[in-house]
């Protein structure tokens, strides 16, 4: 047979494989042309909401994508590509955006759009945020001072933390300012017994928060504080009251305990 024969046929029987082979199905539901491979889609509305949800500050864009290049002035094609979700609606296949970054790919609905590029809920945001935020811890202060105390005795315990603290954040580009107060104190004796108080304890003579020691020893005392009574306001609006609460643990100090000796005195 002659080369250019040959050549005819090869041509022939990889034509027929194109024809009679199956069409390529993108994950998002679009079912390619015969012997076209269809652009994959990497998203759903789901799998974006769990990723929103990992990054709850983030602000989350699409962009139509198009059969052609026509686009109208705010972004939406003339023509756009069509899908169907993962529930079997018909979409809309779009680029996906995190804080303008390119995230993929996806296909959505209408609802399923507008859920998407929906700001986040600040008041949510400003919960969550509670607890990551660096409340001071307290400053103990020990009598008697000195890193040392006697056994059988009181020691005297307290702190100065008492009044709310305020700390400024940035969300969703709106001015937000958080509120807390100790509402609550752990007292670490250092012993294996600790005690929690509203109190926050108070100088010598006042006992508010003390303790006694019943054997010599070296221990390490804290105190670890409760923040709560929390709200917040944004860009200076009305107070909103925030439900939880914190616990911050204190930097612990050495405290000895000691007996004391008698000694003689010359008059």
């Amino acid at each position: 047979m002659a080369v250019g024969a040959r050549l005819s046929a090869l041509i022939c029987f990889l034509g027929m494989l194109v024809l009679v082979g199956p069409a390529a199905r993108a994950n998002c539901g679009v079912d390619a042309e015969l012997g076209e491979v269809a652009e994959e889609c990497d998203k759903s509305a789901a799998t974006i909401e769990a990723e929103k949800q990992k990054y709850p500050t983030s602000t989350w864009t699409v962009r139509q994508i198009c059969k052609d290049a026509r686009r109208l002035p705010d972004g939406t094609c003339f023509n756009p590509s069509t899908c169907t979700t993962v529930e079997g609606v018909p979409g809309t296949r779009y680029v996906v955006f995190r804080d303008g970054e390119y995230d993929g790919t996806a296909c959505l609905s209408a609802g399923e759009k507008e859920s998407i590029e929906a700001p986040p809920d600040v008041r949510v945001l400003v919960i969550r945020a509670f607890e990551r935020l660096e409340w001071p811890s307290s400053q103990l202060t020990v009598q008697p001072v000195g890193g040392k105390t006697l056994v059988n005795l009181k020691t005297n315990f307290y702190t100065s933390n008492d009044k709310p603290t305020s700390i400024s954040v940035r969300l969703v580009e709106s001015d937000v300012v958080v509120t807390a107060r100790p509402i609550a104190y752990r007292w670490n004796f250092g012993d294996g017994t600790s005690m929690v108080s509203e109190s926050p304890g108070s100088p010598y003579p006042n006992l508010d928060v003390a303790h006694v020691y019943e054997q010599l020893d070296e221990v390490a005392v804290s105190v670890d504080t409760q923040y709560g009574d929390a709200s917040f306001t944004v860009n200076g609006g009305p107070p909103e009251a925030i439900p939880s609460t914190i616990w911050v643990n204190g930097e612990s100090q050495d405290l000895r305990i000691v007996e004391a000796l008698p000694q003689l005195v010359l008059q």
